[in-house]
């Protein structure tokens, strides 16, 4: 009785605002066919300007194509739309904000120039691939890490709690979605004592990743216990395009030494304590050493900008580093929407290691949407004769995203490409493994959501040890999965057409 009084309270008040907006929009429609002459006229001039301007944006002909579709067809009504919704930019104090602190966090965690001529030595190959990282999401790679690999939530949530008992300074924990239950209940009862004790606790979380799940003074209660917490991005009830802006990261950060990253939220699913999905497939790293201190950078900014604070960076971030005596490179990285991150850092990312890749691919993602260039990217690696593996789930999260899935099966097919379906439940694992090489660990889904509307984080792995077991883990994926063939794979006529229509609209949400 709870949950549900907790769900129509938030969702049923967000839904009926949003109704009331239409019910105006369409009101309005209603006056001006009144002066029909006045309303032709103003509609042609005010949606060409519109048309050209779309034309004429640095955004991906996906995103553009909708928006002309919807302008041609009902021209005066998308104006509306567009203009209340489309632009997804932070705003000016936001903006400056977030630059102020990234620029304070870089100060502390540039590499020494004896590192970095040791960094591209040990890169090789994957030099390029880094350079464009350290480019973009303006963070660096570094050395003398030691990486841990969790392919169960189980195994990360044993690590997790363990690790923040021996906190001492300081725990960050930043995540899409927080839920009550077993896996939050020992989290919170450890942050409660490591309150007590003097360690500073700060926790963020999206307001509509937890939307239902959490009562709306949840963060107000966790301020209470002397946690500070706040939600990113908190929903207000008017259609904007900033909404689709979410903060889709999973980072839990303790004393600045130790970090963790990869597809695993706060809530009993992930842990497979809830099991309505069947066996909850996930997977997630523990990077301990300097590289731990971009995933401090990366929620040290977030935060900031979403509690209009700005924090002490050098105390967080001029930590002292273990020095780990193993082998590679460590890269996390951040990814976002325009206008804090100038390009799709994290499909691009995914485009340069499948290009440099020469034996293998190896990809499990909960969700296959990939736009042109990230499909064209997967078949030419398939046609030059990289062995292109890819696992989705059999038992859907959400049935039309998992038909919108499989309607990218039958052209990735054609060039090669192996699909494979994880029969014993959900997979929600991000990762991607090329070579025996290197590999890319995070947050970040093959779906527009993710590489075009979310802030999500990840870590590019070179050569580290822990490659081996993440090789081992996807060959028992593949062990248990089921391989889709063009053979015994068919969508129906009404079925393809109607995920056309979703995918042709997919880009705006």
């Amino acid at each position: 009785m709870k949950f549900f009084k907790k769900f129509f309270n938030q969702v049923a008040f967000v839904v009926l605002a949003i109704l009331v907006q239409f019910l105006l929009v369409f009101s309005v429609l209603s006056y001006f066919n009144e002066y029909y002459i006045v309303f032709q006229t103003v509609q042609v001039l005010l949606g060409l300007a519109v048309f050209l301007y779309i034309i004429n944006r640095k955004e991906t002909p996906e995103f553009k194509l909708p928006w002309l579709f919807l302008f041609m067809a009902l021209p005066f009504f998308a104006l509306i739309v567009y203009l209340l919704s489309a632009d997804r930019r932070l705003s000016e104090k936001q903006y400056r904000r977030l630059r102020k602190a990234e620029d304070a966090c870089k100060l502390h965690l540039i590499a020494p120039e004896s590192e970095r001529k040791e960094l591209q030595v040990r890169l090789g190959a994957y030099v390029g691939t880094d350079n464009y990282l350290t480019r973009t999401s303006r963070t660096d790679a570094d050395i003398g890490n030691q990486v841990e690999f969790f392919p169960v939530g189980e195994a990360f949530f044993a690590d997790l709690l363990a690790e923040l008992r021996k906190a001492k300074k300081f725990i960050f924990m930043e995540y899409f979605i927080i839920s009550p239950g077993k896996m939050w209940d020992a989290i919170h009862e450890i942050l409660l004592e490591k309150v007590k004790a003097g360690v500073e606790v700060r926790v963020m979380y999206d307001d509509i990743g937890t939307l239902g799940l959490l009562g709306g003074n949840f963060a107000k209660k966790l301020r209470k216990e002397g946690i500070r917490c706040v939600k990113f991005n908190p929903f207000r009830p008017l259609l904007s395009g900033i909404h689709n802006n979410r903060d889709h990261r999973k980072i839990t950060v303790i004393d600045g030494t130790t970090g963790y990253t990869g597809g695993i939220n706060l809530g009993d699913e992930y842990i497979n304590e809830d099991k309505r999905l069947g066996h909850w497939k996930d997977t997630a790293i523990k990077i301990r050493g300097a590289s731990a201190g971009n995933l401090t950078a990366m929620f040290l900014q977030m935060f900031d900008m979403t509690a209009r604070t700005s924090s002490d960076y050098e105390k967080y971030l001029r930590v002292p580093q273990e020095k780990f005596d193993e082998p590679g490179c460590v890269h996390p990285f951040g990814d976002g929407p325009k206008p804090f991150y100038d390009e799709q850092v994290g499909e691009n990312n995914y485009i340069n290691l499948i290009a440099a890749a020469k034996e293998y691919v190896w990809i499990t993602t909960p969700y296959l949407i990939p736009d042109h260039n990230l499909a064209t990217a997967l078949r030419n690696a398939a046609l030059r004769g990289v062995d292109v593996r890819i696992v989705t789930p059999h038992v859907p999260d959400k049935k039309i995203i998992l038909n919108m899935t499989r309607s990218n099966y039958a052209y990735l097919l054609q060039a090669g490409v192996k699909i494979y379906e994880y029969t014993p439940g959900f997979i929600h694992a991000k990762q991607m493994l090329t070579d025996d090489r290197a590999a890319f660990i995070g947050t970040i889904n093959m779906d527009y959501r993710s590489l075009v509307h979310h802030y999500e984080c990840g870590a590019l792995l070179v050569d580290v040890p822990c490659l081996q077991d993440v090789k081992e883990d996807f060959s028992s994926v593949f062990a248990v999965s089921e391989e889709i063939t063009p053979y015994n794979f068919r969508m129906g006529f009404f079925a393809s057409l109607f995920n056309s229509l979703l995918t042709l609209f997919a880009p705006l949400f």
